[in-house]
């Protein structure tokens, strides 16, 4: 009886001893986010140096944070975003997500209701096709030319470019290139100091005053460059500008007669 009692607790402690040692051992993967499935709960990581793919399980218990601690939801993780996951076989416990930026053309902004709509530009070779994606803005939001000159919220339009740093659904920092005004028309004169000139817009007859700065591009239609001396009387121009600077101008030369 007694090597029968001696033997019960060995036993027991011989089973603990193998559970441990079969027990899946935390560990930790880093790379980017390939794809995100919401339906099955897991997304696809392609990992740091080595390129291998791994699915990873996100039960709903875990948590998904960025650097800064705002807490974030599968739906949020992107294709190009860097994680670092602590996982157990597979299953994650804990996600830290370093979102890359979205970078597209604005579809609408919304002052009132602090909103913003882009459409996503597809990276070159991708095969997917261009999403909405739509962004809140708050009180801490910076808003930049890229310039690094402020811009307000209310001066963003459909049609201008952005790059955007997001936490989730929060645009963190924008920065927005204004889409050019189109103005198509005749040269009717060019300034004396060669800074300005003077179209006629087609249909309307209306003259808009156009500046010319070092950075504006002039050529023809078949793009061979021009000097602004070189534009004339008559000349049919397209011209993208951006407050009434000019950016390039696209020149129909006015035939010799």
């Amino acid at each position: 009886m007694k090597n029968q009692r001696s033997f019960v607790p060995a036993l027991a402690g011989a089973l603990l001893v193998l559970g441990v040692a079969t027990r899946p051992a935390v560990a930790q993967l880093k790379g980017n986010v390939k794809s995100v499935d919401t339906t099955a709960n897991r997304l696809v990581v392609t990992e740091t140096g080595t390129g291998a793919e791994h699915t990873i399980a996100v039960p709903i218990q875990a948590t998904i944070v960025t650097p800064s601690g705002r807490a974030l939801m599968l739906k949020d993780l992107r294709q190009g975003d860097g994680l670092a996951v602590t996982h157990v076989g597979g299953v994650a416990s804990r996600i830290l997500a370093e979102q890359a930026r979205l970078v597209g053309t604005v579809k609408s902004a919304d002052p009132e209701a602090k909103r913003l709509v882009i459409r996503e530009t597809v990276p070159r070779g991708d095969t997917g096709t261009a999403k909405d994606v739509i962004l809140t803005i708050d009180d801490r939001t910076t808003i930049e030319n890229p310039e690094g000159k402020a811009v307000k919220f209310g001066d963003i339009k459909a049609g201008d470019g952005v790059s955007i740093v997001h936490a989730g659904d929060l645009a963190q920092r924008i920065e927005t290139t204004v889409k050019p005004d189109e103005l198509t028309g005749f040269v009717k004169s060019v300034g004396a100091n060669l800074k300005t000139v003077v179209v006629t817009q087609t249909g309307t007859n209306t003259e808009y005053t156009i500046a010319i700065d070092p950075e504006t591009v002039i050529e023809t239609t078949e793009g061979k460059a021009l000097n602004i001396k070189e534009l004339k009387e008559g000349d049919g121009v397209g011209i993208s500008h951006v407050s009434a600077v000019a950016k390039r101008i696209r020149v129909a030369v006015k035939p010799q007669r």
